[in-house]
């Protein structure tokens, strides 16, 4: 099921609407044109992608990184502010608790209740993955996949994010994916890259949601299905996708009829994940 246009995607405006937001740091569009990227191998002119903080991003360098990990939930207490949370943290993965060393990985990685620090990062995320855990796991294939706090690796980006995406994490499966999506590490599948999508977008996860949500638009991987993919850049955009999902979702409502649009609304507003995810 596709709709009544017929034009190519990506079309010149939604790539420069895109390119436009991304260059005011909108890390959503960022996401968007590494999406666009990463399911159609059509715009690799597209190169002008920029993270926050200006530099180039590179493909893989999704929604992830700004949303929480989900690898259980936090126990630090009832109403704990986030400061004492991440001290009691501090403490407690000092002690070698690798659940409180992936969340201040994650900290650190995001800048959330931490200053900003890839190295602390990447050591802290190192320490849980080691044991184990699978949002240090998840934490660790990211900074190998972009490079942030560590050399980029593919390989080690491939090891990790499997490891934590065989345990049900949803960031590994979603680094997963964009591994197979680009050929990075791995023979490039676009089967393989839309089971990991889709399985970290059924849980929940905004990141993995809008990714998926492109492939539906792009056809690639699945067959192409406009009321699909506008339902997962729905759940993406509700979830933290604002700014590159949106321009997504403003294309396809160019294209689709006023009904097709009310099933996706309607198929998004009926959605429910498929696990209990702690974001």
């Amino acid at each position: 099921m596709t709709g009544p246009g017929s034009s190519r995607f990506p079309t010149a405006d939604l790539l420069h609407r895109l390119r436009a937001r991304a260059g005011m740091g909108v890390a959503a569009a960022a996401v968007a044109l590494a999406g666009i990227l990463a399911c159609t191998g059509e715009v690799d002119s597209e190169r002008g992608i920029v993270d926050e903080g200006g530099a180039d991003a590179p493909v893989g360098e999704t929604a992830a990184e700004s949303d929480r990990v989900p690898d259980g939930p936090r126990d630090t207490g009832a109403g704990a502010p986030e400061e004492e949370a991440l001290e009691a943290d501090r403490v407690l993965a000092g002690q070698g608790d690798a659940a409180a060393q992936a969340r201040l990985a994650e900290a650190h990685y995001l800048g959330r209740g931490a200053d900003p620090d890839l190295e602390e990062a990447v050591r802290w995320a190192r320490l849980a993955a080691e044991q184990g855990n699978a949002r240090g796991q998840g934490v660790l294939a990211a900074a190998y996949n972009t490079g942030r706090g560590v050399e980029q690796d593919f390989g080690e980006a491939l090891r990790w994010a499997r490891l934590a995406a065989e345990q049900g994490d949803a960031h590994g499966q979603t680094v997963l994916a964009y591994l197979y999506a680009n050929g990075n590490g791995v023979e490039q599948d676009h089967e393989e890259m839309a089971r990991w999508g889709r399985l970290a977008a059924e849980q929940g996860y905004s990141g993995a949601q809008g990714f998926v949500g492109m492939m539906y638009m792009f056809g690639r991987g699945v067959e192409q299905d406009w009321v699909t993919a506008y339902m997962w850049l729905t759940l993406g955009e509700a979830g933290g996708e604002a700014g590159g999902a949106r321009a997504m979702l403003d294309e396809l409502a160019g294209r689709m009829t006023p009904e097709q649009i009310a099933e996706a609304e309607a198929r998004a507003r009926d959605w429910e994940p498929t696990r209990s995810a702690a974001f």
